[in-house]
């Protein structure tokens, strides 16, 4: 079973890094950067500072803070280092059928995506954090949706990779979202 989800992933990676086209491969580079959340984090910061109060608007940044480094020390330094699972432009033979486009390689591992779990944390956070309106939030799902495709479409990571990464953020989002939607009721007695 393993062995055939491996040939599966292998081979929707090829497919996907295959789509190379010359107007294409800038525009996966640039959402393949880190600089793309900006304009996103600070639109979720300007909505939370809209909706919340003070004291809640700060603890929104805190625990929206505490779960980006729970996701990218997760996925970067803990998950990677327990799966151990070679990225494909680390691996010979899938290198020399995939497309290269000049960009680094990045570390050693690829098992989950970084990219990946911290833009689902990210808007899932925003998503339980906040009362977001459901269509208007839906359509921000394209961010992580198009960063993710790039980061396969570059060869750095397996379609496999970024459902992984997918998964701790949604983990990770969720749990820091509840908590920090918990502290309405720090304080009060039951």
């Amino acid at each position: 079973m393993t062995q055939s989800l491996s040939a599966l992933d292998h081979s929707l990676f090829l497919l996907i890094n295959s789509w190379n086209t010359a107007w294409l491969n800038p525009v996966m580079v640039f959402f393949s950067s880190q600089v793309i959340w900006l304009p996103l984090i600070i639109f979720i910061f300007w909505l939370a500072f809209r909706q919340l109060e003070r004291k809640s608007f700060y603890l929104f940044i805190l625990f929206m803070t505490l779960a980006l480094i729970a996701s990218d020390v997760s996925s970067s330094y803990i998950l990677k280092n327990i799966f151990q699972r070679l990225r494909p432009c680390r691996v010979a033979e899938i290198k020399e059928l995939m497309n290269d486009f000049g960009q680094k390689c990045g570390g050693k591992f690829g098992f989950v995506s970084s990219h990946a779990a911290n833009s689902v944390t990210t808007l899932t956070f925003a998503f339980f954090g906040l009362r977001m309106i459901p269509g208007y939030f839906h359509s921000l799902w394209l961010l992580p949706l198009i960063v993710s495709f790039s980061r396969i479409y570059l060869g750095v990571h397996y379609p496999g990779d970024i459902l992984g990464g997918a998964l701790v953020g949604l983990t990770w989002g969720y749990v820091l979202a509840r908590f920090f939607r918990g502290h309405e009721s720090w304080g009060k007695t039951v």
